[in-house]
């Protein structure tokens, strides 16, 4: 179980620095389409993780990854929004 976590927790990071660089449209559109980034994240991940192990960790590290990119998109909309919100009520 714990093996399954981490494993989950350093997919996630490699995607957060992998997602850094990639072009601002990739990266607009993954943002806007939230459900299609989420469901390609866990697709991605549980067909990578698998490819490692055929067992209950490749599968525990693709849930905790696709939850990990879930609360990160999460965050990300809305601190983008109290950003946005802040920038007009200052103009």
């Amino acid at each position: 179980m714990i093996d399954g976590i981490l494993l989950g927790v350093l997919t996630w990071l490699s995607m957060v620095f992998s997602f850094k660089h990639l072009h601002k449209r990739i990266k607009r559109f993954m943002l806007k389409h939230f459900v299609i980034t989420d469901i390609l994240s866990v697709i991605l991940t549980f067909v990578f993780l698998s490819g490692i192990s055929k067992s209950l960790t490749s599968v525990i590290g693709s849930i905790v990854c696709g939850l990990l990119v879930n609360i990160t998109l999460m965050a990300n909309k809305s601190l983008s929004i109290d950003s946005t919100q802040t920038t007009t009520t200052t103009n």
